[in-house]
């Protein structure tokens, strides 16, 4: 099974990011140079990779990849 890393980073770059833009590390407004709107709609996306649900104030509080990837881990092995 793909990690939650893998599956991420596809879902960013099918979202539009330039692949050389993401690492973990990567600032989604600063580095990335998304809005608020932007990380909604990718939330969706994300949402429909891993079949969870992420209310709109954990997309707020998500500001780098890594937050989104710790989300994430956390979601999935709750649900495990």
């Amino acid at each position: 099974m793909e990690s939650i890393e893998k599956r991420l980073k596809k879902v960013l770059i099918e979202y539009g990011i330039e692949r050389s833009l993401i690492s973990n590390s990567s600032d989604y407004y600063f580095d990335l140079n998304l809005d608020i709107l932007d990380l909604m709609g990718l939330a969706n996306n994300i949402k429909k990779e891993f079949l969870i649900s992420i209310p709109d104030n954990e997309v707020l509080r998500m500001e780098r990849i890594s937050d989104t990837i710790f989300f994430l881990e956390n979601r999935i092995s709750l649900s495990n």
